[in-house]
Formats: C-alpha cells, structure tokens, sequence
C-alpha cells in the first residue's frame, strides 16, 4: 500500500505537464494530495490532470505563463480557491536556448533567465504569504547540476540561472524557515525527459551520462519525484536551505 503522508493536503506544481513536474504531480497525487498543476502547456497539462484522476486522485489544471507575475498569482491564489492553503510548492519552469557566451543573444538570455530563476522567484513570492499566513509548509526548487559544473550539455545563460535557483533556495531558507517554512533545492543531472530528448538523441545522452556519472545512465523522473516528495514530507523535519544532487554522482 501506498503512504499517505500527503492525504488532503493542497500541492502546487509548476511546470506540471511533463518531465520532472508530471511525475512529481503523479506522486503527490499517488499519496493524497490536491494538485494543482500550473503549466503553459494545456493539453499536456490536462493530460496529466486525466491521468490523475483515473487513478482516482484529485487534481486540476491552470494555465500559467510563470514569468509572468499576474499569472502566478493567479494560479496561487486558484490553487488556494480550490484545495485550501498551499501545504507544498514545487517550482520546477525552466528552459533554455543554444549558444555559448559569444554566440548566445540578448534575447535567448534574457528568456532563459526569466523561465528559469525570474519564474522560480516569483513562485516563491506569491506562495510564501499564504504558507506564512497558514502555519508553515514546504517547498522545492528545481535546481540542476549545471548551476554547480561547467559542462558542454548546458549552454552558459541557463548554468547561471539554476546557480541562481540554488543561491535563492539557500538565501530564503534562511530567512523563513524559523517562521515554518522549509525551502531547499533538487539539482537533477541528465534527465530523461521530452525536453532533453528534443535537445539529445539517444546516443547523446548516452555519451552525456556515461562521460562524467558514476551511475552512467539517464536519471528518470520518477527519481527526482521521489526525492522531492521526500523533501516536503514530515520525514525531512530538519532539513530546508540544501540542494540534494539527484545526478548519479555527476562530477564533469
């Protein structure tokens, strides 16, 4: 049998529709919680939505472009309207675009840093308040090993953002955990999802892990979810401000 260490509790998921985020959405909901998926993909979004409620959980879908400030209020305060006052928060957008320092333009940095950290900041922003307002919570960012190494997998705009994803997981941990919210980070290493497949065929990824992991394979989803579940469970009580490497022991 299944735990139920979530049971009734309102969960927020951004970039909810696939990857990472469709299969922390999965868990939690697998555990009892209430769903709220936050993506601009709808149809993707509302798959997993179908998906969720198949296995007869409870969950629901709100469109939301996150680096857009109206919109993540919006989906916070839908999130709240629907299921009560946000227990955990997953902040998982993040993208990027090819190029290198010299070749990379203004435009490609400017919307990496925005769907990477701007959308991580304003996740915390908005669901903070009501965490505070309502006795505490739990959050996780998704970071990547790429804020901690140079590696020729991840263009230069993007390993910036996720160190900053890191840095601002470490700073406001600091600042809100004494009023009950813990705040930590999960830095995943190649993971297979549809976005690292349209970026690396198979062979790609394939001499991607086995060049700088000690576990030379593909990281799934479902292990990134496990850990955060983990994380915002009861069970990590005293840990917030880390970042927990889920990467097969990538070291280049």
């Amino acid at each position: 049998m299944v735990k139920q260490r979530f049971a009734g509790r309102s969960v927020l998921v951004t970039g909810g529709a696939s990857g990472i985020g469709r299969a922390a959405a999965l868990a939690f909901a697998s555990e009892g919680a209430r769903v709220t998926i936050g993506d601009l993909d709808a149809p993707g979004g509302a798959a997993v939505v179908d998906e969720i409620q198949a296995a007869g959980g409870t969950a629901q879908f709100i469109a939301a472009d996150c680096t857009i400030e109206g919109d993540v209020a919006a989906l916070v305060a839908g999130a709240v309207g629907a299921f009560g006052p946000l227990a955990h928060a997953v902040n998982n957008v993040g993208l990027s675009r090819p190029g290198t320092v010299e070749t990379t333009t203004r435009e490609d940095w400017d919307w990496t840093l925005a769907t990477t950290l701007t959308a991580t900041w304003l996740g915390l922003k908005h669901e903070l308040p009501v965490m505070l307002a309502h006795g505490g919570g739990a959050i996780v960012n998704t970071a990547s090993m790429s804020g901690k190494m140079v590696t020729p997998a991840a263009p230069p705009a993007y390993g910036a953002a996720k160190a900053g994803v890191i840095h601002l997981t470490a700073y406001a941990s600091a600042l809100y955990a004494a009023r009950g919210v813990r705040i930590n980070s999960v830095s995943p290493g190649l993971v297979a999802t549809p976005v690292i497949a349209r970026m690396f065929d198979a062979e790609q990824q394939a001499e991607i892990a086995g060049g700088g992991q000690s576990i030379a394979r593909a990281v799934q989803p479902v292990e990134i979810a496990a850990t955060v579940l983990f994380l915002c469970s009861d069970d990590a009580a005293m840990i917030t401000g880390t970042d927990t490497e889920v990467c097969g022991g990538r070291r280049a």
